[in-house]
């Protein structure tokens, strides 16, 4: 689990009379990002679809466990809209974030230089669709950082270290 890493807290509700542990999520560690900036220790890998992060993780370390890494190469905070979606959730996320039964219909219109213009604008434009739009943004998202394999040793030890330290 990603949080596994993480130190544990005493978190109350009710002013301290009672509490419990939880792992201090809030934490970030700055050092990791300093880290990354280093093309020596990180490869780019592109995400198919349907793909999650325990599965690149398994492809990439032979364990799922380190989908963690991932998740920190790439400074993805929330796995449901920072990571990809796949086509099929991509399709009922758009339908209902935008609350339209056709997710084909037109968005808006840009013209040649990719800029959004109205629909009276005389020039070129071209139609984008809701789908189209989301689309182009998800799948920006497909591109992402690895820690090379031989690197994940030391990743884990600088990276724990620090939360620790």
């Amino acid at each position: 689990m990603y949080f596994k890493e993480f130190p544990v807290i005493n978190y109350s509700l009710d002013n301290g009379i009672t509490s419990f542990q939880i792992a201090d999520f809030f934490r970030r560690v700055k050092a990791i990002d300093e880290n990354l900036q280093t093309s020596l220790i990180y490869a780019q890998y592109d995400v198919l679809d349907g793909e999650t992060p325990e599965v690149v993780a398994d492809k990439i370390y032979n364990e799922s466990y380190y989908h963690w890494v991932i998740l920190i190469a790439n400074n993805i905070i929330d796995p449901r809209f920072d990571w990809p979606l796949s086509n099929s959730v991509l399709r009922t996320y758009v339908a209902r974030k935008y609350d339209v039964e056709n997710i084909d219909a037109v968005k808006h219109y840009v013209n040649d230089d990719d800029e959004i213009v109205h629909s009276s604008y005389a020039g070129t434009k071209y139609p984008i669709s809701y789908f189209q739009y989301e689309e182009t943004i998800n799948e920006a998202k497909r591109r992402i950082n690895i820690i090379k394999p031989q690197f994940l040793p030391t990743f884990v030890n600088i990276f724990t270290g620090t939360l620790n330290g």
